[in-house]
């Protein structure tokens, strides 16, 4: 019997959306007959996200699937001060027998909204968990990667164009996609592939979040076990950016055929989105308590 490998992986936002299906994705195909070319192997798996009673559910359901992966649940709020620095130090404490051999950076939020209609702190906590705590948790997590290993950073189909009515998370999400890209050059010849995944509308809790609960889920939301397994498959190939669906990639394909200007005009006039500050009070007040602390959780459900 060969040993059990000994990397860990890392996924933020781990306890809804995206994160949920990201956990739930690395241990299947772990563990199966015929796993995903090029996804690396791993030993432990952390989970990262704000709500704990999620993270202790999900974890008891992976254990069941594979009772030989160690788990460890990190609850923690990734806009709090040093939080990163936490990551940073347990890794460390880890030894160098157990490099950081996958980290998915998903956790992040958006709003829904006119800019000068939306909470000021809820847009700048916008810029600082989907920018900053993801550039530095590649700048600090980054040194503990080795050869053969693999980062994945949550963008969006948003990132392609500029988009009124919700203009800083797509100015966020293309800040992620311009990293990654630049990051997959220079970490390329160490051996770290880098994964920018940008989906569009996925069925999560993004629109009650970003509508203040004006909005209980997205129109027409794709499936976030699909989505994963599209982009593990592609960043597996090794893949830069991955949009994993016909659809979006035509989406894609417009913004950047029409232009940024025409892009930014046409979401204004014809894509824009329920938000708190035009809905009624019990609309307003239909969001989780989560939401109400920056805006944010850190559990990532993408819409573009």
């Amino acid at each position: 019997m060969s040993a059990e490998p000994q990397g860990i992986a890392i996924v933020t936002g781990a306890s809804s959306g995206l994160g949920r299906a990201f956990a739930r994705a690395l241990v299947t195909q772990k563990i199966a007959r015929t796993p995903i070319r090029g996804i690396p192997l791993f030993g432990e798996l952390w989970l990262v996200a704000r709500r704990e009673e999620r993270l202790t559910e999900l974890a008891e359901e992976l254990s069941r699937l594979d009772a030989a992966l160690t788990i460890r649940l990190i609850p923690l709020d990734l806009l709090a001060p040093n939080a990163i620095t936490r990551l940073e130090e347990a890794l460390a404490a880890s030894g160098r027998d157990k490099p950081l051999s996958i980290l998915v950076n998903n956790a992040g939020y958006g709003t829904y909204g006119p800019l000068l209609e939306v909470d000021c702190g809820k847009q700048m906590g916008q810029i600082d968990l989907n920018c900053r705590v993801l550039a530095e948790s590649c700048t600090r997590l980054g040194p503990f990667l080795g050869p053969d290993s693999l980062v994945i950073n949550v963008a969006s189909l948003a990132a392609f164009a500029p988009l009124a009515g919700f203009a800083v998370y797509a100015a966020s999400k293309a800040f992620v996609l311009s990293l990654s890209c630049a990051l997959a050059a220079e970490w390329e010849g160490k051996g770290i592939r880098v994964h920018a995944l940008c989906p569009g509308s996925v069925s999560s809790e993004f629109a009650l979040v970003a509508s203040g609960g004006a909005r209980k889920e997205v129109l027409h939301g794709f499936s976030a076990e699909k989505t994963v397994d599209r982009a593990l498959k592609a960043a597996g190939r090794g893949a830069w950016i991955s949009v994993p669906r016909f659809k979006w990639q035509l989406n894609r394909i417009a913004g950047r055929l029409f232009g940024e200007k025409t892009s930014a005009r046409f979401a204004w006039r014809h894509l824009r989105r329920p938000h708190a500050s035009n809905t009624s009070d019990s609309a307003t007040n239909a969001g989780p308590s989560e939401s109400s602390r920056h805006g944010a959780v850190v559990e990532r459900s993408h819409e573009a």
